[in-house]
């Protein structure tokens, strides 16, 4: 099996070898543009379509925007509060203190997981660029080409507006658009949280309740993998002996829950008993090592597996695994566009936020007023430094 590494080192070779081939065959004619590291496809193709869907409804677009503008700026004021406290959560291990981490595929995520979030990025990123798209046609503001990009291993959509007519067009007129995508990835992520609370309910529509937790991940080299345990085993009963009836004491495993509570109650045991749904008898010796962080905690015993509640399908084309990748599909997606929005309303420089800022200051060429500069300058460093803090301390302490 290949490492990260080699898979890394693969990616830059044929990049850099399509890159070679587009500049020989002079792609970019049609369309299509190789850098060092990434590709580019631009089209005209799906300006007509969205512009039809600018030019229609044109009242429905109008409400969509004021409903996802006040989304916009609930969620970026509540993420940069929190996100100012979180660096002190962090540090002194205080409650709600969240981690967080970037997704690089065979770095920070294994590559299988990874490809749990092509999904949810294209719900992340067409959307947005609907939303630049439909609002720019409302404005009057022309749009050049639209296509979608890939850079190393990070892909994503974009629109390219005219820039004559966005010079022209009223400062208003720009900040609807450059806001507009945010808001729709806002207008999403209430969406995504109202699937959420219906998950229980979709899922019931096939599957029975809780009957044991099926292993979702084993570590290597750790318990269960040394007896054995693989992916998609169910765990249904786990058991410690006892000395005194010289018997070995089954707790049954219905879900999550009961499967926390047995590995907390017995924290000394040195030895574990599973019983699973395929009929297997497996036993292990449990460790205090932290597999996920490799840190040692005496308050609880590890197998070295993630888990997820199994629930038994209703009927046998229905995958066990669908409750599980529902779940996390959902979880991604509202995670994500929430992300999404906040990350884009920030003066990053390269963001929606701002550009909406240096609109605001009126920050354009040399003329601009050396004061509203400061101020936009000192914003990027400030939020550069936040971000970079809480990454940093996430990673030291997660």
């Amino acid at each position: 099996m290949l490492t990260a590494l080699q898979i890394i080192i693969i990616v830059i070779l044929a990049l850099m070898t399509l890159t070679t081939i587009g500049s020989f065959f002079k792609l970019e004619r049609f369309g299509i543009n190789f850098y060092p590291f990434g590709v580019m496809f631009r089209t005209e193709l799906f300006n007509k379509i969205l512009s039809k869907l600018g030019e229609k409804l044109k009242k429905f677009w109008q409400i969509l925007y004021r409903i996802g503008q006040v989304l916009t700026g609930l969620i970026t004021f509540a993420l940069v509060v929190y996100f100012l406290v979180n660096p002190f959560l962090i540090l002194f291990n205080a409650h709600g203190a969240l981690g967080m981490q970037l997704l690089i595929p065979g770095i920070t995520v294994d590559f299988q997981t990874s490809l749990l979030f092509i999904l949810p990025i294209i719900l992340v990123i067409i959307p947005h660029e609907l939303g630049h798209a439909v609002m720019a046609k409302r404005e009057g503001i022309e749009l050049k080409s639209s296509g979608i990009f890939l850079f190393f291993i990070l892909f994503g959509a974009f629109v390219e507006l005219v820039n004559e007519s966005l010079a022209k067009a009223t400062k208003k007129s720009r900040i609807k658009v450059l806001l507009n995508g945010s808001a729709l990835n806002a207008i999403m992520s209430v969406l995504f949280v109202g699937l959420y609370l219906l998950t229980p309910a979709i899922i019931s529509a096939g599957y029975y309740e809780a009957n044991g937790v099926i292993v979702t991940k084993v570590y290597e080299e750790f318990p269960a993998d040394i007896s054995n345990l693989v992916t998609g085993d169910v765990i249904q009963e786990m058991g410690i002996f006892n000395e005194s009836t010289n018997k070995i004491e089954y707790m049954k495993i219905r879900d999550n829950q009961d499967y926390n509570v047995f590995v907390h109650q017995n924290v000394n045991a040195t030895l574990l008993y599973l019983s699973l749904l395929d009929g297997r008898n497996v036993s292990l010796v449990p460790t205090q090592i932290d597999p996920s962080s490799q840190t040692v905690n005496s308050e609880k015993i590890y197998l070295g597996i993630t888990i997820y509640n199994y629930l038994p399908p209703k009927a046998n084309w229905l995958s066990l695994w669908f409750p599980y990748y529902w779940s996390l599909e959902v979880i991604y997606c509202l995670n994500l566009s929430i992300m999404a929005v906040f990350m884009n309303m920030l003066p990053l420089v390269i963001t929606d936020g701002d550009k909406i800022l240096q609109e605001y200051l009126n920050v354009k060429g040399d003329e601009a007023n050396p004061q509203h500069k400061k101020i936009l300058n000192t914003l990027r460093i400030f939020f550069i430094c936040i971000i970079v803090l809480n990454l940093v301390l996430s990673m030291v302490k997660f």
